[in-house]
C-alpha cells in the first residue's frame, strides 16, 4: 500500500432521502422559466430546445458545446458534469451566485433573457445538479435546506471570495458549495481539470476554507488514472472510496486552516499538462444554522525549467501499509505510539518545507524529533501544542486544530539517521478504539512536505561522530571554527560547504593546528551541508545553522 490519508466516514441523514429527483427540479425550473420564452421549438434561441421531455432536454445539455462562439472557445460546455465553472447554462442563470464567473459582454445575455433572475435557492439547484455530476436520476440535494440557507432560518456567513491569479500565473479552484445542516459530518472529494497547456512548476498554492474544516487534501492523479474516479462531487463512505485515490494519485497538500504556501526559491511540484486533481473536504457544522460548505484554491504556476528541484510529500502513519496496528485501549489513561522513520541506505537529505500533524478527538499530544544515529531524539523540531501557525506554545495539543509549520529555510534532516514521531491519546470510551474513517474513530499521521538532496557526491557512511569533528558557535553568525579530534588520522584535509540545493557555497583547506576556519558572512542566513575530505575520500557529513 503506497499511501493513506483523509479516508473518512460520510455520516448520512435522513434530509437527503426525496421523492423527486434532482434533475426533475432542474427540468422544471427551465421548462417554467427558459422553454415558453426563448428556447423551444420555434424560437430556438442558441440552437437549444428545452421544451422536450426530461430525456431530451438532458441530452441537449450535458456535453453539448454552446453556439456562442466565445463560449465554445473557452472550452466551455452547456453543461460540464462536476464543473459549474465550465458549464454555460449556469454562467447564464448564475446572476453573480459565483462572483469569480461572472458573464463576458461577448457571451450574451443573462438567462432567462430580459426578465429578472430566477431564485437564489432555483439558481442553486442548477449549479448543485452539476455539481454532483448532472445525472438524470438520483436525488442529492434537499431543496429546503438550502431555501432555509438563503431566505428562511438563514445561515453562517459565507466565505471571503478569494481574487484568482491572473490567466497567465495559474488557476482558480472553487469547491462546492455544499449545504450542511447543524451537527452533520462529512466528506466529499470532487476531481478538477486545471486545463493547463503546458508542463508547469507550481510555485504556490493559496487556499481559503470554513472554519469547520477539519481536513482539506489535495490529490493529483496519475497521468490517465482520473478515470476511476465519476465526475461530481462524491461522498465518502469507507475506504473502498478512499482507494480509488489511494492507487491512483499522490497526495500533493493537506492542511486544515485557510494557508499561502509558497515554495522556496529553485523548487516546484511538477504537473504535467491538462493535469487533474481531485480534493477531498472534511467538515463538523458545530454552529447552530447551516453552513454552506466551500474553498477557493489559487494555484500558481510557471513554465517548467529542467532545474527546478521537485517538491515531494509523506504521510508518515502509525502502522505504514498496516494501519489497523493503531489500536487505543479504553484504560482512561495516556497511551504513546512511537514511529522510527529511518532510511539506513539513505543518500539524501530530506529538506523539510512543512510539517503538520493529524489525529482525532482523541489526540492528547504529538512530536517530531530528528533522530540520532544512536535511535534517541535529537532537536524537536514539531510541537504539537503550539498553536495554528506555528508561533507561541499555547500549552495543549487541539486535535481539530493542529499547528501547521513552516520552515524557512528548509530544514535539512539526513535520512540515515531520520525521525522520531511520537503521538499520545487517551481513551475513556467504553470501547477500544482504533483505525477508522469518522472523528470517533483515530488516526496518526504526519503530513511533511520536502524536497531532496543528495549528499555531496562520494558520501556514502558518516565516520565522524561528534566526538571527532565540533563546529563553533552553532549556530554560526560570521565565522565558523571546525575543530578536528587531534587522535583522528586526516591527510590533506579539506572542507566543502553546500546549500540545501546541493550548490556548493565554500572550501577550506587549511588545517593548521587541527582548526579550520570557515567565513560565512557572505551566506544567507539558514542551514548548510558540510563535507569533510582526508586525501579525496569522504570522511564525514553534516549540517550546520548561519544565524546572523
Amino acid at each position: 500500500m503506497k499511501k493513506f490519508y483523509s479516508l473518512f466516514l460520510f455520516v448520512i441523514a435522513a434530509h437527503y432521502s426525496f421523492s423527486q429527483t434532482t434533475f426533475n427540479r432542474v427540468y422544471t425550473i427551465l421548462q417554467t422559466n427558459c422553454a415558453n420564452s426563448c428556447h423551444n421549438s420555434t424560437t430556438l434561441s442558441g440552437n437549444l430546445d428545452m421544451s422536450g421531455n426530461e430525456q431530451a432536454v438532458h441530452a441537449a445539455l450535458v456535453n453539448a458545446t454552446p453556439s456562442t462562439t466565445a463560449a465554445a472557445a473557452k472550452g466551455y460546455k452547456l453543461v460540464d458534469p462536476g464543473d459549474p465553472r465550465n458549464s454555460f447554462l449556469f454562467k447564464k442563470a448564475s446572476h453573480g451566485l459565483d462572483a469569480n464567473f461572472l458573464l463576458d459582454a461577448n457571451e450574451g445575455a443573462a438567462m432567462p433573457n430580459g426578465l429578472p433572475a430566477i431564485s437564489q435557492t432555483e439558481r442553486e439547484m442548477i449549479r448543485q445538479w452539476i455539481l454532483f455530476g448532472a445525472k438524470d436520476t438520483g436525488t442529492f440535494v434537499n431543496e429546503q435546506t438550502i431555501t432555509n440557507f438563503y431566505v428562511g432560518q438563514g445561515g453562517q456567513p459565507r466565505q471571503q471570495v478569494l481574487a484568482p491569479p491572473a490567466a497567465n500565473e495559474g488557476v482558480q479552484i472553487y469547491w462546492g458549495p455544499l449545504f450542511m445542516p447543524v451537527g452533520l459530518e462529512f466528506e466529499y472529494d470532487c476531481k478538477f481539470k486545471l486545463r493547463n497547456s503546458i508542463v508547469a512548476d507550481v510555485t504556490r498554492m493559496n487556499v481559503t476554507e470554513n472554519d469547520e474544516s477539519h481536513h482539506f487534501a489535495v490529490y493529483k492523479y496519475y497521468k490517465g488514472a482520473d478515470t476511476i474516479t465519476p465526475p461530481g462531487v462524491n461522498k465518502v463512505n469507507g475506504i473502498a472510496d478512499e482507494a480509488k485515490l489511494f492507487y491512483n494519485a499522490d497526495v500533493i497538500a493537506q492542511w486544515p486552516n485557510n494557508i499561502d504556501l509558497q515554495y522556496p526559491a529553485g523548487t516546484g511540484y511538477l504537473f504535467d499538462s491538462n493535469s487533474i486533481i481531485n480534493i477531498t473536504y472534511h467538515l463538523i457544522n458545530y454552529n447552530d444554522s447551516i453552513i454552506a460548505a466551500e474553498a477557493y484554491m489559487n494555484i500558481y504556476y510557471q513554465p517548467h525549467q529542467t532545474s527546478t528541484i521537485p517538491i515531494k510529500t509523506a504521510q508518515i502513519r502509525y502502522g505504514g501499509d498496516q494501519v489497523g496496528d493503531l489500536i487505543i485501549p479504553n484504560t482512561g489513561l495516556d497511551t504513546t505510539f512511537v514511529i522510527n522513520q529511518v532510511e539506513p541506505d539513505s543518500a539524501f537529505f530530506w529538506n523539510i518545507i512543512s510539517m503538520q500533524a493529524h489525529t482525532h478527538k482523541l489526540g492528547k499530544d504529538f512530536n517530531v524529533w530528528t533522530r540520532n544515529a544512536n535511535g534517541t531524539k535529537d532537536s524537536l523540531i514539531y510541537n504539537g501544542q503550539y498553536d495554528p501557525t506555528y508561533t507561541f506554545n499555547q500549552g495543549v495539543y487541539i486535535w481539530d486544530n493542529p499547528p501547521y509549520r513552516s520552515f524557512s529555510p528548509p530544514y535539512p534532516v539526513d535520512l540515515r539517521k531520520g525521525f522520531i514521531h511520537e503521538a499520545t491519546f487517551r481513551n475513556n470510551t467504553a470501547n477500544w478504539v482504533g483505525f477508522g474513517l469518522t472523528t470517533a474513530d483515530e488516526m496518526y499521521v504526519t503530513f511533511i512536505v520536502y524536497y531532496k538532496s543528495e549528499f555531496p557526491t562520494g558520501v556514502t557512511e558518516e565516520t565522524f561522530t561528534d566526538n571527532n569533528i565540533k563546529w563553533y558557535p552553532n549556530p554560526v553568525n560570521n565565522t565558523a571554527y571546525v575543530q578536528l579530534n587531534d587522535a583522528t588520522n586526516l591527510e590533506n584535509v579539506e572542507l566543502k560547504l553546500f546549500d540545501v540545493l546541493g550548490n556548493e557555497v565554500a572550501k577550506v583547506n587549511d588545517a593548521s593546528g587541527g582548526v579550520m576556519k570557515v567565513r560565512m558572512n557572505q551566506l544567507p542566513n539558514g542551514y548548510y551541508i558540510y563535507k569533510l575530505m582526508s586525501n579525496g575520500e569522504v570522511k564525514g557529513t553534516g549540517k550546520i545553522a548561519l544565524q546572523k
